[in-house]
């Protein structure tokens, strides 16, 4: 009974620990890269602490800093620059700033992750935004702060994607690079004309 009693006493401070290592790197947007690679080393260090209790590979916790180390390597060398995430939320506020739903406004941004993947030759999210008659977007347009996570969140997901990830949380399919708008919400395909409208029916990682 000693011996379960330490075991479960220890296994809670490693999960403890492990949570407050996702909620520091959590709370730290952006940051150096060496500050990026030290998070990556203590989250590795939880994780292998909670493989030495036994805790399975298929565990949350073990999930969750897994999914956190790639989170920071999609940091360290991403596809985008910080100039390219506050280019996206002010798209995002003039393609969809009145909508409420995540999900819904994160699909601008996979919009033009892909049509960055469907140019024959290599293109910037910045060059994407910018393309004459493409989309609504202004220099002088607003930053809030809820879009601006949600711009870097898709990018950073984006990112994880080209490290081979398939569930990077993604919520539009990579030939849906057309979308209307009513002025309520924004309607996805995937063709210049017609096509299929998206129906929403991926896993959503927002509440909305």
């Amino acid at each position: 009974m000693k011996k379960l009693f330490i075991f479960l006493v220890t296994a809670a401070a490693m999960c403890s620990f492990a949570a407050a290592v996702l909620t520091a790197s959590a709370s730290a947007a952006g940051g150096g890269k060496t500050d990026l690679q030290s998070r990556q080393e203590e989250v590795h260090q939880a994780a292998e602490l909670l493989r030495e209790l036994g805790v399975s590979e298929d565990s949350e916790a073990i999930r969750a800093l897994s999914d956190e180390w790639w989170r920071c390597q999609a940091k360290l060398y991403p596809r985008y620059t910080e100039a390219e995430v506050v280019m996206l939320a002010k798209l995002m506020w003039g393609e969809a700033g009145g909508i409420e739903s995540k999900t819904e406004v994160a699909c601008i941004g996979w919009v033009v992750c892909n049509r960055v993947d469907d140019q024959p030759e290599p293109v910037t999210v910045a060059s994407v935004i910018t393309s004459p008659n493409r989309f609504y977007y202004s220099e002088a347009f607003p930053v809030r702060d809820d879009l601006l996570w949600l711009a870097r969140d898709v990018l950073e997901r984006w990112t994880l994607e080209s490290f081979g990830f398939t569930e990077v949380g993604r919520v539009l399919p990579a030939d849906y690079r057309w979308y209307t708008g009513d002025g309520s919400h924004n309607y996805f395909r995937n063709a210049y004309r017609g096509g299929t409208r998206w129906d929403y029916s991926l896993p959503t990682p927002y509440k909305s």
